[in-house]
């Protein structure tokens, strides 16, 4: 449709030029100022819920569905990420933390091994199991503090680029 638009553009341009309604620098000035705010974006929702989207001056957007949906705005294509599935390898960590109580020292436990679970899967751990270990304290004086130990099981998100 834009390229119709534009054909009588410049056919509306020659006419008037040719009659001297107007100047041809006047009305390049105004053609120009019009293909400069057409704009298209496009969107598109993929499998994982997320949106990708794109955005043109020059009016070409399109999108698809094929190969897990994509948006392309001045031939540039973007793809949907992958959707994480939970993948069936499973994993064990063992970490302690300590602190003034056994609900602190779990909480640093718990720390520790969310840390460790996000450097080993990219894309976030799944099916996270924990088991508490036994709160010991760390001296003959409840002042010492104490140390718990938490074992987690979990899985790792795949593909590592999913959303």
């Amino acid at each position: 449709m834009s390229w119709l638009w534009r054909c009588g553009v410049v056919v509306v341009a020659v006419g008037l030029a040719a009659c001297n309604a107007g100047g041809v620098s006047e009305e390049g000035t105004s053609l120009e100022s019009a293909e400069s705010s057409l704009v298209c974006d496009v969107s598109q929702t993929c499998a994982s819920g997320i949106s990708v989207t794109c955005g043109s001056a020059s009016g070409v957007c399109n999108s698809g569905a094929d190969g897990g949906g994509w948006v392309e705005c001045d031939g540039v294509r973007t793809y949907c990420p992958p959707a994480c599935t939970c993948g069936a390898t499973r994993y064990t960590a063992n970490r302690y933390g300590e602190g003034a109580t056994c609900g602190a020292a779990a909480v640093q436990a718990r720390g520790f091994l969310t840390e460790m679970v996000a450097a080993k899967c990219p894309a976030g751990g799944c099916n996270v199991v924990d088991s508490l270990g036994t709160c010991v304290p760390l001296g003959p004086s409840r002042l010492d503090g104490f140390r718990m130990s938490i074992i987690r099981t979990y899985s790792c998100k795949e593909p590592a680029n999913c959303q």
